[in-house]
C-alpha cells in the first residue's frame, strides 16, 4: 500500500515539475551532430543482475562517445558491480532511503550532478519505468535529456521531460530478445551499436589479495574448490538446499573439490538446511562484498547457484558456473557467457531438476 502511495506522489510531483520545463524536441539526426563531452547515464534498477546485463549497453555507449566522460548513477545495490568498469569513468550512488530521511542529502547529491555540467543525460529504463530517474535527469541540469519512452508503462511523462524519447521493443520482439539486447534496443536510435553481449565485472587488486588469503587459509593456496550459493531472493528460484549439499558431496568425492558456501542476508533458513545436510563442513562466507566474491569466483574451479545475482557475477568474471533455473527463461536472462550453463526444471519448476542433471552439467564444465 505504501509503495502505491509513494508512486502516486512521485507521478503527481513529476506532472507538477513538467509545467515549468521547457522541452524543445529534437530527433536522432540532430542529436548526432551535437558534441557530447560529459555524459550522464542513470540506471537505478535495484538488482545486480540487471546492471550486469546492461554492461553491453555501456560498452556501446563508450564506442559511440569515445572521448566523453561517462558518469553512471545507480542504486546502492547495483552500482557496486560497476566499480572499475572500463566503460564508465565515474560511478555515483543515489540512496533514496537517505534522501527521504534527510532532504539535505538530496540537495547535496543534485548539487554534485549540476557541478559536472553534463551535455546530455540518458535514462536507461527497460523492464520498468523509474519516475525518480527521470526527475534526477531533470535536476542534473543536463542540456539534453534522453530516455526510453514511458508509454508502455501507462504514462505520457517522458514526452514532457525528454528532448528525445527512445523506443522500446514490442511484446513480440521482446519475447525473442536477450535482456542485454533489450538494454541496447532504445540506444540504437542514437547510433549505439554493440555485438558483444558479454557482461564484465572487474574486482580490485585489494579484492583479489583478500580472495587469495581466504583461499590459502581455507583450502591451501593451490587446492581446487567450488563456490556454492544455495539461496535466492525469490522463493520460486530456490533449488532444494539438500540437493546442493549432495551435489557438493559428489563433486568432492569425484574431483576432490572442497566447498566455500555463500550466505546472503536473507538465506538463514536455506543455509541452515544446507549445512544440516552437508557431509563435510564447508567454509562459510557471510554477506561478502561484490568485489571479493568476484575475485573468489575467478579462482574457483566451479560456481553452483540458483537463478540470482550470484550467477551474473560468475558470468561477469568468466567463472565456470552451473545455474539452476525455474520459472525464468534462461534464453532471456542467463548471462551469454558460455562459461555459464543453465539447467532448467520441467514446466518452470526448479524442484524438478535432479542432482544427477546438475552433476552432469558440472562435470561437463569441469572437463
Amino acid at each position: 500500500m505504501m509503495k502505491k502511495v509513494e508512486r502516486f506522489a512521485k507521478v503527481a510531483l513529476a506532472r507538477f515539475v513538467a509545467r515549468f520545463l521547457r522541452v524543445e524536441k529534437i530527433d536522432a539526426s540532430e542529436f548526432s551532430r551535437i558534441a557530447v563531452e560529459r555524459l550522464l547515464v542513470i540506471r537505478q534498477h535495484n538488482q545486480m543482475g540487471d546492471m550486469l546485463l546492461a554492461v553491453p549497453a555501456f560498452r556501446g555507449l563508450r564506442r559511440r562517445f569515445p572521448g566523453a566522460r561517462i558518469t553512471l548513477v545507480g542504486s546502492p545495490i547495483n552500482s557496486l558491480v560497476m566499480e572499475n568498469n572500463p566503460y564508465v569513468d565515474e560511478v555515483l550512488t543515489y540512496a533514496k532511503h537517505r534522501s527521504r530521511r534527510d532532504p539535505l542529502e538530496l540537495a547535496r547529491f543534485v548539487g554534485e550532478l549540476r557541478r559536472r555540467r553534463f551535455d546530455a543525460a540518458i535514462v536507461l529504463n527497460t523492464v520498468s519505468f523509474s519516475v525518480t530517474s527521470m526527475l534526477l535527469a531533470a535536476a542534473s541540469g543536463a542540456r539534453l535529456r534522453i530516455g526510453s519512452t514511458s508509454a508502455p508503462f501507462g504514462h505520457d511523462l517522458t514526452s514532457r521531460f525528454y528532448h528525445l524519447e527512445l523506443p522500446l521493443p514490442s511484446v513480440d520482439e521482446l519475447a525473442r530478445m536477450h535482456e542485454s539486447q533489450h538494454n541496447l534496443y532504445p540506444l540504437a536510435a542514437i547510433g549505439v551499436r554493440e555485438s558483444d553481449l558479454g557482461s564484465l565485472l572487474v574486482p580490485s587488486e585489494a579484492d583479489r589479495d583478500a580472495a587469495r588469503r581466504f583461499i590459502a587459509a581455507a583450502f591451501g593456496a593451490e587446492a581446487p574448490f567450488v563456490v556454492c550459493h544455495p539461496g535466492a531472493g525469490k522463493k520460486q528460484n530456490i533449488w532444494p538446499p539438500e540437493r546442493f549439499a549432495e551435489l557438493v558431496r559428489q563433486l568432492y568425492e569425484r574431483r576432490g573439490l572442497a566447498a566455500a558456501v555463500v550466505r546472503g542476508p536473507m538465506d538463514r533458513e536455506t543455509m541452515d538446511a544446507f549445512l544440516a545436510a552437508s557431509a563435510r563442513p564447508p567454509a562459510v562466507i557471510s554477506c561478502p562484498s561484490v568485489g571479493f566474491l568476484g575475485a573468489l569466483m575467478e579462482r574457483a574451479a566451479l560456481v553452483l547457484c540458483n537463478d540470482t545475482g550470484i550467477m551474473h557475477i560468475a558470468g561477469a568474471v568468466g567463472a565456470r558456473c552451473v545455474a539452476l533455473f525455474g520459472p525464468t527463461d534462461p534464453a532471456r536472462w542467463k548471462p551469454v557467457n558460455e562459461s555459464v550453463v543453465a539447467v532448467r526444471g520441467v514446466n518452470g519448476e526448479v524442484v524438478s531438476v535432479t542432482v544427477a542433471e546438475a552433476l552432469e552439467a558440472a562435470l561437463r564444465l569441469l572437463g
